[in-house]
């Protein structure tokens, strides 16, 4: 299919069952609740999908069980992470038979890697499929920042074809928007950032919150399309309760509790995570409530 890489993605969670095996049937049905709430694309195996968690085996299976549920309804793009390059080549090639329509990967994380080594682990990733590559900049988690001229570099070398930038930091999102963003399409993973991303002219946001909220959180970018720009702005603010109800505890914990309570819930973390305290769940429940479900 050809790749729309615009609007509002959801970072997919990963359901498991009691024991923590896998729920495929739940995949399949959180696979379906996330289109036909308008979402525009599904991103297994990231950060919310507790990829760093799953085994090789797994991470395939998620990616055969999206894929073929979503049936080409909307793209598919499979995380790939992994700090050796060697294994993230393995995930993408694995990715790309089971179905996905692109892969996503961030930099080399747990050591410190100089610029020269984070182009090379993209590079190699590249250099060993045929699909599209999408950059996961996500300093915070990898300890590593994919620099305006790394990024520059490897689009100017059709090496990525997206970004998705996850952090805090509204100047540095506007450093690879103007610097970048006329040539591949640059998202936002920070779910308070969504209508600041489109409004400075990037293509969306790929956010946990619109797995609380699909249809909420995936209007923000056809409002904006419509060129109803209060309109868009007023839902990023009414789904703030839903996002700050994401992050209680270690994430993803919250975020599964928030599915929960919103009517959607697709099991717990898996370990070495710990679920939430029962105080934490009536918190969670009480900020998915001020949200509202509409």
């Amino acid at each position: 299919m050809t790749l729309r890489l615009q609007g509002i993605w959801s970072p997919m969670p990963t359901p498991f069952r009691k024991g923590g095996e896998l729920d495929e049937p739940r995949l399949g049905e959180l696979t379906d609740y996330l289109i036909d709430g308008g979402v525009d694309g599904l991103f297994p195996l990231g950060t919310t999908g507790e990829f760093a968690f799953l085994n090789r085996d797994e991470r395939k299976r998620v990616v055969e069980v999206v894929a073929d549920r979503a049936n080409s309804r909307v793209p598919v793009l499979a995380g790939v992470s992994d700090p050796s390059p060697t294994n993230a080549v393995s995930f993408a090639k694995d990715a790309e038979s089971a179905g996905a329509d692109g892969v996503v990967a961030t930099p080399p994380y747990y050591y410190s890697v100089d610029e020269e080594g984070i182009y090379k682990h993209f590079r190699m990733i590249y250099d060993s499929i045929s699909l599209p590559l999408i950059l996961y900049n996500i300093p915070e988690w990898t300890h590593n920042l994919v620099s305006v001229p790394v990024v520059s570099r490897l689009v100017d070398e059709g090496v990525v074809v997206g970004m998705k930038y996850t952090e805090y930091n509204m100047l540095n999102l506007l450093r690879f928007i103007q610097a970048v963003g006329r040539k591949i399409a640059v998202f936002t993973g920070s779910d308070a950032m969504a209508y600041s991303c489109l409004e400075a002219g990037g293509s969306g946001a790929v956010i946990s919150v619109s797995n609380i909220l699909p249809k909420r959180a995936s209007s923000i970018f056809d409002l904006v399309l419509a060129g109803k720009f209060r309109q868009a702005m007023e839902v990023q603010r009414g789904i703030l309760p839903a996002i700050e109800a994401a992050g209680v505890g270690h994430f993803p914990a919250g975020l599964k509790a928030a599915m929960r309570s919103a009517g959607f819930a697709v099991g717990e973390v898996r370990a070495p995570q710990s679920p939430l305290t029962p105080e934490e769940n009536e918190l969670v429940s009480t900020l998915v409530k001020r949200a509202g479900l509409k």
